[in-house]
């Protein structure tokens, strides 16, 4: 992620490097003595101030006053992201425990995002937020009918998305439990691997029976296809409604709102691309307005045309060298699911 890391003398990128990372850690402006003091940069406070002031002139950093020390704006953060920023890495013993933790979970691609949801929330202390990996649309795997009384058939839709669903069916007349095993054959053979859309158009030259079967498949998966696009999971609020910097601004409600609603996951994910690269977005970075005062670090993962998204939303004050590792590993995993799973 590093860009132009010559924008800023070296001197000033220390300092800038300082200030972000000092801030990160304790949410406390941070002054010219302070630096001084700390770290070895052999000149003087007065030194420091000028390249503080410099920095506050090229919008890096803002001070809350005249006197006061400073704390990073959003381009200063930028500029910690893409150019100064040392990532802490995970290191092995971390990454094999929480692959195995991904193990542990099957082939279950809702509890694969419910189990990112957990890991990102324990480790980064911030909302985080994933989806299952889904296609465009879901396909038919194959159907099963069974009896469960004279005039009465479970229908089970079994898709390719590895999701089961069930509808019951009420019939004229009973239909010995034969007949229905023949329709079941006829049925998975004509449409395995189709969306709903490609049923309804092979459709054609059934008896009224197979016809009724088909219409509830097909509205089954028509309405699995609007759930899909609105299924999300989320956690976190405890770590954000922590951080004092958060709870003084005005986004809370129109962050809980929109995920209330559900609209706030698909606008993130829209912007994403499809090659698993984390996309960080500051402070106004972020197209709503109730995420000025937030940092959104989100990614997609997946492949074969069954992708998924995953997440954090904090405090612009969060510990990208350690966010940013984590969620890419992450990443990574539930990628190697999605390809062992579908391919």
């Amino acid at each position: 992620m590093k860009k132009n890391p010559l924008i800023l003398p070296e001197r000033r990128q220390r300092i800038l490097n300082i200030i972000v990372s000092e801030y990160i850690a304790s949410g406390v402006p941070v002054g010219s003595e302070y630096i001084a003091r700390g770290y070895r940069l052999r000149v003087s406070p007065a030194t420091i101030r000028n390249e503080m002031a410099c920095l506050e002139e090229q919008g890096f950093i803002v001070r809350p006053h005249i006197s006061a020390g400073g704390l990073p704006s959003d381009r200063g953060y930028r500029f910690y992201v893409e150019s100064l920023m040392q990532e802490s890495g995970i290191d092995l013993e971390e990454r094999e425990a929480i692959r195995n933790l991904f193990r542990e979970a099957g082939q279950d691609p809702d509890q694969w995002a419910r189990l990112a949801v957990s890991i990102l929330t324990r480790k980064l202390h911030s909302i985080a937020l994933a989806t299952p990996p889904r296609t465009a649309k879901c396909h038919f795997r194959r159907v099963d009918l069974v009896n469960v009384g004279d005039l009465l058939v479970l229908v089970i839709v079994v898709l390719e998305e590895w999701r089961i669903r069930q509808r019951i069916l009420g019939l004229e007349i009973p239909v010995g439990q034969d007949v229905l095993e023949a329709m079941v054959t006829k049925m998975n053979e004509l449409f395995h691997g189709l969306t709903s859309k490609e049923i309804r158009q092979r459709a054609r030259g059934l008896s009224p029976l197979e016809a009724r079967v088909t219409q509830a498949v097909v509205e089954v998966m028509e309405t699995e296809d609007m759930a899909s696009r609105e299924q999300f999971y989320v956690d976190g609020w405890r770590y954000l409604l922590d951080q004092t910097e958060f709870l003084r601004s005005r986004c809370v409600q129109g962050l809980a709102r929109a995920l209330e609603e559900g609209s706030l996951l698909p606008s993130l994910s829209r912007s994403l691309e499809e090659d698993s690269r984390v996309k960080v977005t500051i402070g106004r970075e972020n197209q709503e307005t109730y995420l000025e005062e937030c940092t959104v670090i989100m990614s997609s993962y997946g492949s074969a045309g069954r992708r998924g998204t995953v997440g954090i939303i904090g405090p612009k004050r969060l510990p990208y060298n350690r966010a940013i590792p984590v969620i890419e590993y992450i990443t990574e995993v539930m990628s190697d699911l999605v390809n062992e799973a579908y391919t």
